[in-house]
């Protein structure tokens, strides 16, 4: 029995998106320079996982020379971004921040140092005028001890020099020994 076949220049396909097309020039439309759509798909999609595969970037850490590469399917790896300046950026800002906290800790320590040192200071004034304080206390109480000493003998000592002028005055009055 024989077969009947028909060409492929008179097959239609129907797109929801497109309209209608003859199945053989969609196809053709669908090669790109030269490759077939398998290919083409080979090189959007990965043959192990199925999963797109179209970009990969990939990082180079090399001291002085760090950048980012960028390779599209299995085409050349291309230089997208070089951050060899940002790291000697970065590593001299390190180096100035660790310099800088550096001289804020010795400048910490010395601040340490000298609140210790003041506030031994201040105790030690704290002692002395306490010191000071008691033998100020003393010296009032032996003054005031003398003033009242002075006070209650006063009047005797006052009384006995008036009765002792008083009888020298009397006894002398008119003698050659008088002054």
């Amino acid at each position: 029995m024989a077969v009947t076949r028909v060409p492929s220049e008179q097959l239609s396909f129907r797109s929801a998106n497109t309209g209608e097309h003859l199945l053989d020039t969609y196809l053709e439309d669908a090669e790109i320079a030269g490759q077939r759509l398998d290919q083409l798909m080979g090189k959007l999609f990965s043959s192990v996982t199925g999963e797109i595969d179209a970009f990969t970037f990939t990082y180079d850490s090399t001291s002085g020379a760090e950048k980012m590469n960028l390779r599209i399917g299995g085409g050349a790896t291309n230089e997208i971004a070089s951050f060899t300046q940002l790291f000697t950026d970065l590593n001299n800002f390190k180096t100035t921040a660790l310099s800088d906290m550096g001289v804020k800790q010795a400048a910490a320590a010395l601040s340490e140092a000298n609140a210790l040192a003041s506030e031994n200071s201040a105790l030690a004034a704290k002692g002395a005028s306490q010191t000071a304080q008691a033998a100020s206390e003393t010296a009032r109480d032996l003054s005031q001890t003398y003033a009242n000493q002075a006070f209650a003998t006063t009047p005797t000592t006052i009384g006995e020099n008036i009765l002792v002028a008083q009888l020298f005055g009397s006894l002398f009055n008119g003698s050659s020994l008088n002054a």
